[in-house]
């Protein structure tokens, strides 16, 4: 029973207090902070994963709210060639919001497999990411194929959140 108990308290503690990595870069006098990377979901119609992370960045070492977060997605798709038609939308209490989007291709994500990745970086202002992180459902359309965030996810955000919201 205390055991069940401790090992609640600490996966209550790690929802709500996300481990974020800060990294400071001499060369660039760049901070940024980062949540890790979460798998979002595995295999679904031609894609065989799809992970998030959540990242902004401040001049030098003293910390300061950004203006821009980062949203990426990670994704490794069951082909040869990416869709560079792809349309990307977040799905926010169900109703869709469009992002601009920076994408690259990430070679041979899977050794031993002629499969593609794509890493696609969201910037986004402070408060549009603050909306997206009160929302009471998420979710991610990528073409015809929507991807849900299960409820661990969106706690994370909303933790990450409380870090920006000054």
């Amino acid at each position: 029973m205390l055991k069940a108990l401790v090992l609640a308290v600490i996966a209550f503690v790690s929802i709500q207090q996300p481990q974020l990595q800060t990294v400071y870069d001499s060369q660039k006098n760049l901070t940024t902070v980062r949540l890790p990377a979460k798998k979002l979901s595995g295999e679904k119609d031609r894609y065989h994963s799809l992970s998030f992370s959540i990242y902004y960045d401040y001049s030098g070492k003293t910390p300061a709210l950004p203006e821009r977060v980062n949203f990426e997605l990670v994704s490794v798709v069951k082909a040869r060639r990416l869709n560079t038609d792809l349309y990307v939308v977040f799905l926010l209490d169900g109703k869709p919001i469009h992002f601009g989007s920076n994408r690259s291709a990430i070679r041979n994500p899977v050794p031993g497999r002629s499969w593609i990745g794509e890493k696609m970086v969201f910037p986004m202002t402070r408060q549009e990411f603050l909306k997206l992180a009160a929302a009471e459902t998420l979710a991610i359309k990528m073409g015809g194929v929507t991807f849900d965030f299960d409820s661990e996810a969106p706690e994370s955000i909303r933790a990450f959140a409380k870090v920006l919201a000054g």
